[in-house]
């Protein structure tokens, strides 16, 4: 019923509303991930690290079932964006239903829109000099700090996937559904996302067509904003380095296609097209310890560490400064554990 209403909403939206194709709104459900992608430079399309929150890079995964609950903190730019995603699995008879619940805040956002002394580079009203009035603070200019107002944003991002074997091959389908409010104004929009895994030889590769065939969001003044389809396509392998397989080493990378969200920092562009390589490297010991180490989307070298105590396990990501220093760093934590161990000790503690 929820679905059928949202797309008649927007369907009714795109009918009488303007509509203006955006390269951004929907990245919350790409960097707002839990410790273990982030760490690996988000290149785990091909990987299937067996929790619910991997279904968020291909909604193939997890390719079997996984009572697995995990909570994370992400802490960017030195705390003035926080966020937290909850990622658990349902099972409804022989389906298995992943779910992820995604929220971000910002506060404290300065509007300084109508407090600008728009004066011109001679700073004396009226003399229609060529900075007068043109909505930029040219050398002489100034703010009035007593009209400066302040407003947040706030982000909540619902994911949820099933997967599904064809010819013997697995598919996945996500749907996602995202509401931001932003000042005074609210939106809601809905996407969908494909995924697709095989196995070939020694290397797993991972497909994943997001945002298919377009994903959009209705604001609250009718305004319309649509993102294009992408393409990612990731190979993984494992290799041990030991005798006993104890040392286990996982290298992966992904290979994202873009008609719109083209950056600096892409490894290929050419008019709106763009190519962005992302790379991963994790190594294991016995299951129990893991260093990570990865190349994201903005060409930063992540960093992680996972530690396995069988039914608990603790994972941290660090991710430094995207603008030469200027913003600080970025820090993940995940808690993971699996929900009937929880429960079970849950009700020894009532005894």
């Amino acid at each position: 019923m929820i679905f059928k209403f949202l797309i008649y909403f927007l369907f009714v939206g795109y009918l009488f509303s303007s509509i203006s194709w955006v390269n951004y709104g929907w990245e919350l459900f790409d960097y707002i991930s839990e410790a273990r992608k982030a760490s690996l430079g988000n290149a785990t399309v091909a990987y299937n690290f067996n929790s619910p929150s991997s279904s968020l890079a291909n909604p193939c995964f997890p390719i079997n079932s996984t009572r697995k609950i995990s909570l994370t903190h992400q802490s960017r730019f030195a705390g003035i964006v926080n966020s937290e995603l909850v990622s658990f699995q349902l099972k409804n008879k022989e389906r298995l239903i992943n779910i992820n619940l995604i929220f971000e805040g910002i506060s404290n956002i300065p509007d300084t829109r109508s407090a600008l002394f728009d004066w011109g580079y001679d700073g004396q009203y009226g003399t229609n000099d060529s900075g007068e009035s043109n909505g930029i603070i040219d050398e002489g200019e100034r703010l009035d700090i007593n009209k400066i107002k302040f407003f947040s944003q706030r982000r909540f991002g619902f994911h949820v996937t099933s997967n599904f074997v064809f010819n013997e091959l697995p598919y996945g389908i996500g749907l996602k559904i995202i509401s931001t409010s932003l000042g005074n104004q609210n939106g809601i929009g809905i996407g969908l996302d494909f995924g697709f895994y095989k196995k070939i030889m020694e290397y797993d590769l991972g497909v994943v067509i997001k945002n298919f065939p377009a994903s959009g969001m209705m604001w609250s003044n009718g305004y319309i904003e649509g993102t294009g389809l992408s393409a990612e396509f990731g190979l993984h392998r494992s290799f041990f380095v030991l005798d006993g397989n104890a040392i286990e080493l996982n290298t992966m990378s992904s290979f994202i296609f873009n008609n719109s969200n083209k950056s600096m920092d892409s490894f290929f562009s050419k008019e709106n097209i763009s190519l962005d390589i992302l790379y991963g490297m994790e190594l294991t010991y016995k299951k129990s310890i893991m260093l990570r180490l990865g190349q994201n989307f903005d060409t930063q070298v992540a960093g992680g560490i996972g530690l396995n105590w069988d039914k608990f396990i603790i994972d941290y990501a660090f991710l430094p400064s995207s603008i030469n220093g200027i913003f600080a760093n970025h820090h993940l934590i995940s808690l993971s554990t699996y929900l009937d161990w929880l429960l079970a000790k849950i009700k020894d503690n009532k005894k």
